[in-house]
């Protein structure tokens, strides 16, 4: 079995940084209980499981999964990819891993998937689906690749720090293509975690000859930063908080929790931790702090404020623990992994004291009769890390309509027809915390579908909403940072101005979903239009239309103007280039406009 070592790959905090799709929407089972019945868990209390594990089991890396369950790798004597409900049931799988396989990180994906780092004899970036179908990539890394940890990129791919013979940050698409990038790298660099900003750019440890914390943005171009790092330091793992800035376990002298701004400003912090303290894997908490694993002399998991303030728990943590990974799960807690000392590995969970993510489920309303349209009402959630979440990620619709245990629709409006009759009908809403990317569900109470009454007069369909004089101020414009809201206000411009602000009537109160659509260039190959690659370069160029994402607002009745500056969430937003706009809108009674279109570019 291979053991990790603070001097050598430690495992670390992957937290899933999560767009959900409809194929992972279909494995969510965890519904939360009512706010009624549901507590906070108490902060610092800790539950560790083992029940399930290979003999001889080194558990790695964690994640969140979007089906409500939290995935990690393990690289002991049977390397698998493994499951934990937050109940506790532990399941690890293996069919569809290389031979002598040794999974490290795990992320998880923009389409429903999971993605780890295999670093055993065949270096490989692999997936595995909710169902447990395992694939393994090998074509693009570098010869003497080692790849280590793995995280979502804000544009959907994702990123890798690679440890091999070229030291190198690696990005793969959901498709497989890797691209790895060198350029801007410290010589003699050793990058090991990386993790996506709420800025839109990757950040990275660098444990290296010069020790460094850098970042690269979604184009490869990669800056490294030194200053404000003490002396015999040795940054580890790296993750995101609430705040907006970076933080990080040093494992230098002394030991230390460090914070970076995004223009670069490092501050460490050590007084809190234990004695003997060796602080690995880092990951921000529902209560707003950041959480970390503490594998020293007294095993700990601590938390660590906005301010600096530390706190370090340790019971129900055995003397032989070495917990390394940590993240964020759909419970409010933080789950770990804890490799023990060769005799004792376990999968452990921490609470946050953070209430759970249901405060009051949807509802279902309308008549109950075929023929009539049924809403999905909002359910109430918890603020996490001071965020509400989101139910759109990437385009995904996160309203599902069941009828017994089929699915029969997307979307918040579901019209029954006349087989439904006598069926029981329920909505389910999933969400996803930006920052923490936990993916969660509830469930409605289930309604009896009635039979149409016979009208004794013939039925006025409803009115279907009307928008208006849409307008854009601008087609040609810079991304900024701030999210897309409904706004009376005009804002300044510079040539090319900062975002646009896109302007329409509507005639009744209605629900605004803004679809975007890419342009891109590509070469027609078999009557399709796909990417330019150097094999098809001389075929007919050709446009590909890509969906792009998309967002849902709230309209009134009149004016409404949206200030847009390029951003659909909290960690998406569209990149330089050509887009199609299509607006249309829903009233309350399910009813959708007439679409319209307005195209734009971005530019830098």
């Amino acid at each position: 079995m291979t053991t990790r070592t603070f001097t050598a790959d430690v495992g670390r905090s992957t937290w899933a940084r999560r767009p959900l799709t409809l194929a992972a929407s279909l494995a969510i089972a965890a519904v939360l209980a009512c706010a009624g019945t549901a507590v906070a868990a108490t902060t610092g209390a800790i539950t560790e499981f083992s029940a399930g594990l290979n003999k001889g089991s080194a558990p790695s890396a964690i994640a969140a999964g979007p089906d409500g369950n939290l995935w990690f790798t393990d690289e002991g004597k049977t390397g698998a990819i493994g499951r934990i409900t937050p109940a506790g049931a532990i399941i690890e799988l293996s069919a569809g891993l290389n031979s002598e396989s040794q999974p490290y990180g795990i992320a998880a994906g923009p389409e429903g998937d999971l993605w780890f780092t295999d670093r055993g004899t065949t270096k490989a970036i692999g997936r595995i689906t909710p169902s447990g179908a395992i694939t393994e990539l090998t074509a693009g890394l570098d010869e003497g690749s080692r790849p280590l940890e793995i995280t979502l990129g804000p544009e959907g791919d994702l990123w890798f720090t690679d440890g091999g013979t070229t030291k190198a940050i690696g990005r793969i698409t959901p498709s497989g293509a890797i691209t790895e990038f060198t350029a801007g790298l410290d010589e003699g660099a050793e990058p090991y975690d990386i993790t996506a900003s709420t800025e839109g750019d990757l950040w990275f440890t660098d444990r290296g000859s010069t020790k460094a914390i850098g970042r690269i943005t979604p184009s490869g171009a990669i800056t490294e930063f030194t200053a404000g790092l003490d002396q015999h330091t040795a940054p580890w793992d790296i993750a995101a908080g609430p705040e907006g800035n970076l933080w990080f376990t040093d494992l230098g002298a002394p030991k230390a929790i460090g914070r970076i701004t995004p223009s670069g400003t490092i501050t460490e912090f050590s007084t809190g931790l234990n004695t003997g303290s060796v602080p690995v894997g880092i990951a921000p908490g529902a209560d707003g702090n950041m959480w970390f694993t503490d594998s020293g002399k007294t095993p700990a998991i601590g938390q660590i404020t906005p301010a600096g303030a530390i706190t370090e728990f340790s019971a129900g943590l055995e003397a032989s623990s070495a917990p390394v990974s940590i993240a964020p799960g759909p419970d409010g807690d933080l789950w770990f992994a804890d490799q023990g000392s060769g005799t004792s590995p376990a999968i452990g969970q921490i609470g946050a004291g953070a209430a759970p993510a249901l405060v009051s489920p949807p509802a279902v309303s309308g008549n109950d009769q075929a023929g009539g349209a049924q809403l999905c009402g909002d359910a109430a959630w918890s603020s996490w890390a001071s965020l509400q979440p989101s139910t759109s990620l990437f385009g995904f619709d996160g309203y599902r309509w069941l009828l017994g245990a089929s699915e029969v629709a997307v979307g918040q409006s579901y019209t029954p027809a006349a087989a439904d009759v006598g069926g029981q009908l329920s909505c389910q809403v999933t969400v996803s915390y930006p920052l923490l990317d936990v993916t969660t569900s509830a469930a409605s109470a289930p309604v009896t579908i009635l039979a149409a009454a016979r009208p004794a007069t013939p039925l006025t369909p409803p009115p279907v909403p009307v928008l208006s004089r849409v307008h854009q101020s601008a087609d040609r414009w810079r991304a900024g940072a701030k999210l897309a809201r409904i706004s009376a206000s005009k804002r300044k411009r510079s040539t090319p101005p900062v975002g646009t602000t896109v302007s329409f009537t509507a005639d009744e109160p209605v629900s605004v979903r803004f679809s975007f659509t890419r342009l891109l260039s590509g070469r027609a190959v078999a009557n399709k239009c796909v990417a330019l690659t150097s094999k098809n370069a001389r075929h007919r160029a050709c446009r590909r239309v890509l969906a792009a994402g998309a967002l849902t607002l709230a309209a009134r009745t009149g004016s409404n103007s949206v200030v847009f500056q390029g951003r659909i969430s909290a960690h998406k937003r569209l990149a330089v280039g050509r887009y199609t706009l299509t607006i249309t809108a829903t009233n309350t009674a399910g009813v959708r406009s007439t679409a319209h279109s307005l195209s734009f570019t971005i530019v830098k």
